[in-house]
């Protein structure tokens, strides 16, 4: 992102959860549009020798599918600019949500009943959790090391790198959407502590180049991660991981790097309601049959 667009998002209005949770919302429907229709695009473009690239790219809803994806990206962004990373990544969860309803809209077929009972599962569960966990950043924290940083980058890294070492397959597929997922949750709190960094100004400003271009290898990685999970297997194992694990990595690397908490004293309230979250994303996205070029959107940044 350029320097002007960081600097925009370090002036934004802090501290506004509801705010960041109407952008996170926005930017799950982005992603669930852009995977649906690029998935269409993708059927359209398969020949007996496979998918055809070519005549993909020619595709005007593939074109659309990659600025919505595109779009959304940014409006996730923006989202970590107002509210913490404990809102924001937990949201974007609903993406499967929303993309079982534009699927069935688009092919004018219903959901199938499992798939509506992971859709209440998820919506219910992500509820309870944003209201009873009460995510906030921390109003004194200091910012993190140079060191702290570059190791969550090189975790991220060697996350990724050791799943590749996985053959194809469901274990292939499992690990690559595993370290996808934590890769694409670290990313997310870089780019929080680079806006924040840029923010408070000072020597601190120095760290945001440090935060923002670490966020970019992250997702870049992440978004790499993802496409070898897609490749080596079906959805039914990538996809749950690369969703479940986004926000579980988030939220305690932000803990680490910015200080942020959730309510404690209401812990038997969010965790259970969060462990209802997941398993309605784990039926969501085993509940379909999956699409051998079907691709999904790895939220990132």
């Amino acid at each position: 992102m350029p320097t002007w667009g960081m600097q925009v998002l370090a002036a934004a209005q802090t501290g506004n959860p509801a705010a960041g949770l109407g952008l996170a919302a926005a930017a799950a429907a982005l992603f669930a549009l852009g995977a649906v229709l690029q998935h269409e695009a993708a059927e359209l473009s398969t020949t007996t020798r496979g998918l055809s690239l070519r005549r993909l790219m020619r595709r005007r809803r593939w074109m659309v599918g990659q600025a919505a994806t595109m779009l959304g990206t940014a409006t996730h962004v923006a989202a970590l600019a107002v509210a913490p990373v404990a809102v924001v990544q937990p949201a974007l969860a609903v993406t499967l949500v929303l993309g079982l309803g534009l699927r069935a809209i688009r092919t004018r077929q219903a959901p199938l009943r499992l798939e509506l009972v992971g859709a209440a599962l998820t919506t219910v569960g992500l509820a309870v959790f944003l209201v009873a966990a009460r995510p906030a950043a921390a109003p004194e924290q200091p910012p993190p090391s140079l060191v702290e940083m570059l190791v969550a980058v090189g975790v991220s890294v060697a996350l990724v790198a050791g799943a590749t070492l996985f053959g194809r397959g469901r274990h292939g597929a499992l690990a690559c959407g595993s370290a996808a997922g934590i890769a694409a949750g670290i990313a997310a709190v870089l780019i929080s502590v680079g806006i924040r960094s840029l923010r408070e100004g000072g020597w601190v400003h120095a760290l945001a180049g440090v935060a923002v271009w670490g966020a970019v290898i992250v997702a870049v990685v992440a978004i790499l991660a993802g496409q070898q999970a897609y490749a080596r297997g079906s959805l039914a194992w990538s996809l749950p991981a690369l969703i479940l694990l986004d926000p579980l990595s988030a939220v305690p690397a932000a803990r680490f790097l910015l200080g942020e908490r959730l309510e404690p004293g209401h812990a038997a309230i969010w965790l259970p309601a969060a462990a209802v979250a997941a398993v309605g994303v784990v039926v969501l996205a085993r509940s379909g049959q999956p699409h051998p070029h079907e691709r999904a959107p790895t939220p990132v940044a």
